[in-house]
């Protein structure tokens, strides 16, 4: 695991240190920051340090760190050895510094780590009693976070999440969002103070992987609050710009058909799209299998690159047969629809309520979509559901009650896998998403 402490690194960095000035080791520190490494190995010639980052997000980081060198006037060199994302060269008058790029354990991704600086930091720092304020408070916040170890604060659930807890931590600084991401944090730092003057709050926990006691596991909180009255609440957070619209219900085409109970027409549309999509390019039906997946995913890179306009029309082709099945679906049967909005969209718990907030800059507020659509939802004459005739991806789900009543549903589906697994690479299996009401 990084350690970002600087004197957590001193031993790592020895032979780095001998090799290079202090002086000039700062100023290679400055300016890659907030990233930074370990030590792999060293020579008297080259020292080699390694940036871990999500998977799929080594590529970004190693621009924005180039870019970062190039600001510092810094010499360097881009260079494709040193693995798939290649590495970065610092050339000292004496010595080498080569920046490789490695992935960390877990198939971390970027989004998942974003939403886990604006969950876990503040529940931290809550249980901390730390605030921070002023043109430092993202750079004190996260020392704060990279000098906590072990379960102290009682903030994790077990020890697994306590291990995921502190991976989530030392990778933070290598999100491209990790300033904006850290000013949620403090917005929902504040949430949490402002809630502890309602009433005193004895616990904080991150609901990551497992629940606290006694709370199912699919309850839709990111954290859960327990008040010294021995009462709970569950807050799913969200974090975007003021006036934009995050994803209240993550889910997918598959899941979505098991949910609905439509497994024959689930398979039906499986099959149309290999048919009319991923056969006319020349791969096999079972192209996704695991044997399979890595010759097909080059098929269709070498596809996109020799017909970049058939690759997207290929595309829109199977978005619009998977968004106008879905649509069909929801319109079908008005007591399944209802029972599936209730189930998968709201997941109520009688006993531990949901509370939504949103984090925006450094500020936060409620979003209460959810609660209208739970009072609106025993009102419901008849459901209509219809694709947008602007967007691709956007479809609509509109509840009516009587003649002149309703409210509509935003929804969306679209490819959400970074490249090369995106778009036909992602297959039938595309992401539904439910983004507030209209």
């Amino acid at each position: 695991m990084l350690k970002f402490k600087t004197f957590l690194l001193e031993r790592k960095r020895v032979n780095m240190i001998n090799n290079i000035t202090p002086m000039l080791r700062q100023k290679f520190d400055r300016a890659i920051s907030p990233f930074t490494y370990t030590v792999k190995n060293a020579t008297t010639k080259t020292t080699t340090i390694i940036v871990r980052a999500p998977k799929d997000d080594r590529g970004k980081v190693k621009k924005d760190i180039e870019a970062k060198l190039k600001t510092a006037k810094m010499d360097y060199a881009s260079s494709r050895s040193g693995g798939s994302i290649g590495s970065t060269d610092v050339l000292f008058d004496k010595h080498n510094v080569k920046i490789t790029y490695k992935p960390i354990s877990g198939g971390m991704s970027e989004t998942t780590l974003n939403a886990t600086i604006t969950e876990l930091a503040p529940a931290l720092a809550f249980m901390a009693n730390k605030k921070f304020t002023g043109p430092a408070a993202v750079k004190n916040m996260y020392a704060f976070l990279a000098s906590t170890t072990g379960n102290k604060y009682n903030v994790y659930v077990n020890n697994r999440d306590a291990a995921a807890g502190a991976d989530f931590i030392s990778t933070m600084p290598s999100s491209s969002k990790f300033q904006e991401k850290m000013g949620n944090a403090l917005a929902i730092l504040d949430y949490l103070y402002d809630e502890n003057e309602k009433s005193p709050i004895s616990q904080v926990y991150w609901g990551y992987r497992a629940k606290p006691s006694g709370i199912p596991s699919s309850h839709k909180g990111d954290l859960f609050i327990q008040y010294k009255t021995g009462n709970w609440i569950g807050v799913s957070l969200k974090a975007g710009g003021a006036k934009t619209a995050e994803p209240q219900l993550n889910t997918y085409v598959n899941k979505f058909f098991d949910d609905y109970g439509r497994k024959s027409e689930k398979t039906e549309l499986k099959d149309k799209v290999y048919k009319e999509i991923h056969s006319t390019i020349g791969l096999p039906a079972d192209w996704q299998e695991r044997t399979k997946k890595a010759q097909s995913i080059e098929t269709i890179i070498e596809y996109e690159k020799t017909n970049e306009k058939g690759y997207e029309a290929l595309y829109d082709k199977m978005l619009d047969m998977i968004r106008t099945n879905i649509v069909k679906q929801v319109n079908s049967n008005k007591d399944d629809t209802i029972d599936y909005i209730q189930k998968q969209v709201l997941k109520k718990d009688e006993n531990v309520p949901l509370v939504v907030v949103k984090a925006f800059d450094k500020k936060y507020k409620f979003v209460t979509d959810e609660d209208q659509l739970e009072t609106f939802l025993p009102k419901v004459s008849s459901i209509n559901a219809s694709v947008s005739s602007s967007s691709k991806q956007n479809w609509f789900i509109e509840l009516k009650s009587g003649k002149t009543e309703s409210i509509k549903m935003n929804m969306s589906v679209r490819s959400n896998q970074p490249k090369p697994n995106n778009k036909i690479a992602q297959g039938f299996n595309l992401a539904i998403k439910f983004n507030g009401l209209a």
